[in-house]
């Protein structure tokens, strides 16, 4: 919502907004001129023309109400990023239950490595832009697409890249067959114009693919045989190098400066998607070689005595898997992770998943309580309980008996502070303790 704020604002519109509470963003959107209410207040919506709402907020939110008995035309968030990414000959849209951040940025800096000035719109900070999003009037737009309520159905990809589909916002989709169902859709958007690019190792993906007539282009670090591959693959303490094959033949030698062999198949995806627009092997090289990573994606943030302290996103048991895979081929001897699971729904739909991705994932997880975003708590439903599921898991009461409990433990190794919540807002007070 923040980077479409900005980009509207940008092209003349007054923007004003709303959010339940204070936050970085809401911060950095203040000091750009945006309006910020944290309260309900009518006369907020005198004189707009639009609203952009985001599918998280209820419909029985005043805040969503008013509008409507306003007459002021409404709008999603996709519909409003649909709207600006219109007109540009290649836009490439990333989908996937994992990575989208990642990969979107991957292949920002291949194409900005190849001078060619596209308009972005992450999910995540990138470095090297200063934030989630940048504009252009190039021909190259490049953007994640979420599949949460199927916002990307929104979208006009000519480009449209599927990393990984599997089963994810429980509150919304039925079940596994109703997500691929949904990806699907989102690959036809894309059939008549342009072409599709499928990680076919990934079985969900694959299923996605399945009856799409456009040009299909396969990735693969497994699978010789597919458009994109990776090989010779070496690993480095958790940082992998490949050989970049198309159809045989040797395109460039990638370093990847983030870790995770899950990174080597994001990495594959933003080269297949940019040589595709055109870009040269020898940009997708430097771009990807020089990539950093993103905003709270498996990021080092400083020290707690001992321990590194990392910020990491990752809400959903394929990604605490991926992440904390990739920590222990950094070589750390001991991992601990504090854990705030997102929504009650997707808590409860993977319950036995987020244990069984801890115990065997971890030395010790602190488990601090649900994130609640757009939901009501479900009964049985909890952070303690979590805890008493997990034979490595606890749980300290809150924030403050966490920060009092890792000072008197003292753990050492890493120490991973993870969620898609405002456990974010933990990691400042875990460093200043470490000083």
């Amino acid at each position: 919502m923040s980077s479409v704020a900005l980009a509207l604002k940008a092209k003349g519109c007054r923007v004003s907004g709303y959010d339940s509470t204070p936050s970085e963003l809401t911060d950095m959107l203040t000091q750009r001129g945006v309006h910020v209410s944290y309260e309900y207040d009518p006369s907020d919506f005198d004189g707009v023309d639009a609203v952009v709402y985001t599918n998280a907020i209820k419909e029985s939110d005043p805040v969503f109400i008013r509008p409507v008995s306003l007459g002021i035309p409404r709008f999603t968030r996709a519909q409003a990023l649909g709207y600006l990414m219109k007109g540009y000959p290649n836009a490439i849209g990333v989908a996937g239950t994992h990575g989208k951040s990642t990969t979107t940025g991957m292949i920002s800096q291949i194409f900005i490595a190849a001078d060619r000035d596209p308009a972005i719109f992450a999910g995540a900070a990138l470095p090297l832009i200063g934030g989630n999003y940048r504009l252009a009037d190039s021909k190259d737009f490049i953007f994640e697409a979420c599949e949460y309520k199927d916002s990307f159905l929104s979208f006009f990809p000519t480009v449209a890249v599927v990393l990984n589909v599997g089963f994810d916002h429980a509150d919304y989709f039925r079940d596994l067959d109703d997500v691929i169902d949904s990806f699907n859709r989102y690959l036809m958007l894309a059939q008549d114009n342009g072409c599709a690019v499928i990680n076919a190792d990934d079985p969900g993906a694959v299923r996605a693919a399945l009856g799409y007539k456009g040009s299909l282009v396969t990735f693969s670090r497994k699978d010789p045989s597919a458009d994109f591959f990776a090989s010779g693959i070496t690993d480095d303490k958790g940082f992998y190098s490949f050989d970049l094959i198309h159809k045989g033949k040797k395109l460039v030698r990638v370093k990847l400066g983030v870790p995770g062999i899950f990174n080597v198949s994001n990495a594959l995806a933003a080269a297949a998607a940019s040589l595709i627009c055109g870009v040269e092997p020898e940009a997708v090289g430097v771009g990807l070689n020089s990539f950093s990573g993103m905003k709270r994606r498996f990021e080092i943030r400083g020290r707690m005595g001992d321990a590194v302290v990392a910020d990491d996103y990752a809400h959903h048991p394929d990604e605490i898997r991926a992440t904390l895979s990739a920590a222990r081929d950094m070589g750390f001897e001991r991992i601990t992770v504090i854990f705030q699971s997102h929504t009650f729904s997707r808590t409860k739909a993977c319950w036995d998943d987020i244990v069984s991705a801890f115990e065997n994932g971890c030395d010790e997880v602190i488990y601090d309580d649900i994130y609640p975003a757009r939901e009501r708590p479900i009964e049985g439903v909890d952070a303690e309980r979590l805890a008493l599921c997990t034979k490595n898991g606890s749980y300290q009461g809150g924030r403050d008996g966490i920060v009092a409990y890792l000072k008197k433990k003292k753990p050492g190794g890493l120490i991973i502070v993870m969620g898609a919540g405002d456990i974010v807002e933990l990691t400042p007070r875990l460093l200043e303790e470490g000083k």
